[in-house]
């Protein structure tokens, strides 16, 4: 894991892991290219090769997921972090120089006590491994490996599980419950769509 413009030490004890943000509605200091990344506006600065990647974000076929630019901004002229899906806390971000796709977790720049916690459970199989941490202004931005989708769409997609798989997943998120007990992390914010898939065939959920 590695944490840039990093300042600070989780607690120890037990850790509250609180809610993510959404820094997008209100800047918090990563704006300021995001306009000449997204090639519409007057950004002024070099977008740092965002600005092909951000015509093939509009392009026919792009996930559905993702929203277009101008709905995205730029973070350490490296990443281009779009807007989540409506209902999700977690973002797409794609990395302008590789054109490599991430998923990026935002939370307040003050929570080292999350930052904490994945460093307590970074090992265990069914918690998604953080790959880097970026200082914002007011916002700290956790990158993990893309994700095969989240466990509510696949529901929502499926409509209904066979009783086997439902066991099987229900198992494993249990399972993840009950690491982050014993590792003293309580999970406020626990949901469906806080569990990513990390294969192509969406049997191995992943906390994040």
């Amino acid at each position: 894991m590695q944490v840039e413009r990093s300042a600070g030490s989780g607690g120890t004890g037990g850790v509250r892991v609180e809610e993510d943000v959404n820094p997008l509605k209100k800047s918090g200091g990563v704006r300021g290219e995001a306009a000449a990344a997204a090639g519409g506006g007057s950004g002024g600065s070099d977008s740092g090769g965002a600005t092909p990647l951000a015509a093939q974000l509009t392009a026919p076929g792009h996930l559905a997921h993702e929203r277009p630019p101008p709905s995205a901004s730029l973070l350490a002229n490296k990443y281009l972090i779009l807007d989540p899906p409506e209902g999700c806390s977690l973002h797409t971000c794609i990395d302008v120089n590789t054109q490599q796709e991430f998923v990026c977790r935002v939370v307040g720049r003050d929570s080292w006590t999350i930052i904490s916690a994945h460093y307590r459970l970074d090992q265990h199989p069914h918690i998604n491994s953080v790959r880097e941490v970026l200082m914002g202004d007011e916002y700290m931005y956790l990158v993990f490996p893309a994700s095969f989708g989240d466990l509510h769409s696949h529901v929502r997609q499926r409509k209904r599980l066979r009783e086997s798989e439902a066991r099987r997943l229900f198992r494993q998120m249990a399972e993840t419950v009950r690491a982050c007990h014993r590792q003293g992390v309580v999970l406020r914010d626990l949901k469906l769509r806080k569990f990513v898939f990390s294969n192509s065939s969406r049997s191995v959920p992943k906390f994040i």
